[in-house]
């Protein structure tokens, strides 16, 4: 079977791909997007409980702000390309109402992560993006012209490709690390990869006991390798296993990058833990009878004889005979409770991967490579990821569209 020729071919029909073949095909390209699954988007499908929190509400710096260093640089000329509200209007636009929620989250108004995929496919239809499913890319390599892209199917051969694979999170959704493979044939480098976004792991039975207890109000902080500390003020959800929800996700790429670390819990972090330990003397002193009594209203009742323990401090101490060195214990615990975590749940519980691409080897205007001319690389397969709340969609979509358009120019240039 001869090979088709086309100008583009998009590796992968995630958030990523999609957007940018609708962008490539809009501006004049002819463009073949192949997925290995039955059908595209199945990471959009699963994601936000099957809601798909799209975006974010955060704009300009605080946007860039929410990434780690050299990621916050290199996205800085795709988010300008495709901001957070010009990614709404550009749903709205195809019929995608969105609103907004807590912890600056943007979801569709329809409360279905199936609206935001149909509107993709709608719109590369109506541009004319050809679509392969089931078509596993299996080597791709530089050609006369271009790259010639062997798949299950046959071949390809385009003048300019952008890797839109993903990266090794959710695997159930197809995101296996193909790309990375990719890559690396064509002379990339690969950063180490590990799990980011995950529930974190601890062999602690103390804290399996509290499984289902939320804390809405706290602040989640770890280290960086570098000394760096990184904080969150998100809530946490006890499990079985360890912690969740968006505190303790949020730091587990960290977690599993530095092989374990120490995560910590600001119970009450509206109050400095000089003040709290004023506050609670002054409870003592107004005559509160149990030392049960000095914690703040806000700490749950099913953790509080946890604290205390944790503390050295017997559950029926009377309050007004609590030693001042243990009332200071309780406020650290307070402000510090600390979690041995040694690792995440790992990939199949991650929503997103840390690690890919080097940035320093791909181009952030164009995100073209500067090592292999004409190959783009975009999405989660770059050495991308930021926290929970959108912020991970954005970049995919941002850097898809900024590709797309890239590519179009370059083919008209040329």
């Amino acid at each position: 079977m001869e090979a088709r020729s086309i100008d583009v071919a998009v590796l992968g029909g995630g958030a990523a791909g999609l957007m940018a073949a609708i962008r490539a095909r809009r501006h004049g390209a002819s463009v073949d997007l192949l997925e290995k699954n039955r059908r595209c988007g199945a990471k959009i499908l699963i994601s936000g409980g099957g809601r798909c929190n799209l975006t974010t509400t955060r704009e300009g710096p605080a946007l860039l702000a929410s990434f780690r260093g050299a990621q916050a640089a290199f996205l800085k000329p795709s988010f300008a390309a495709l901001s957070p509200q010009r990614l709404r209007a550009f749903f709205e636009e195809h019929g995608v109402e969105t609103v907004e929620e807590e912890l600056e989250k943007v979801f569709p108004a329809a409360d279905r992560a199936s609206v935001v995929l149909d509107a993709l496919l709608a719109a590369a239809e109506a541009a004319g993006v050809v679509i392969h499913t089931q078509c596993a890319v299996q080597a791709i390599e530089q050609a006369e012209g271009g790259f010639r892209i062997r798949h299950a199917g046959g071949e390809v051969l385009a003048r300019r490709v952008i890797l839109a694979t993903g990266g090794k999170s959710w695997p159930k959704a197809g995101t296996t690390g193909d790309g990375y493979a990719f890559a690396r044939t064509l002379g990339h480098t690969v950063t180490r990869l590990f799990p980011a976004l995950a529930p974190l792991h601890t062999p602690d039975l103390v804290w399996r006991a509290l499984s289902g207890l939320t804390l809405t109000t706290c602040a989640v902080s770890v280290e960086e390798a570098d000394g760096t500390l990184l904080r969150f003020e998100r809530p946490v959800l006890f499990t079985h296993e360890g912690l969740s929800g968006p505190g303790p996700m949020d730091v587990s790429g960290t977690v599993e990058a530095r092989g374990g670390a120490t995560v910590s819990i600001d119970l009450l972090p509206a109050i400095a833990e000089q003040d709290l330990d004023a506050l609670l003397a002054e409870r003592a002193r107004k005559g509160v009878p149990h030392v049960d009594g000095l914690l703040p209203d806000g700490i749950p009742q099913r953790l509080r004889p946890v604290l205390l323990q944790r503390a050295g401090i017997a559950s029926g101490t009377r309050a007004g005979e609590l030693p001042r060195e243990a009332r200071r214990a309780l406020s650290s615990i307070l402000k510090r409770l600390e979690f041995k975590i040694p690792k995440s749940l790992g990939f199949d519980q991650a929503e997103v991967t840390r690690g890919g691409v080097a940035l320093d080897e791909v181009n952030p205007r164009s995100l073209e490579s500067l090592i292999v001319p004409g190959f783009h690389v975009v999405g989660e397969v770059l050495d991308i990821d930021g926290p929970i709340g959108g912020f991970n969609f954005q970049a995919a979509f941002a850097t898809g569209w900024a590709a797309g358009d890239a590519v179009a120019r370059a083919l008209h240039s040329a």
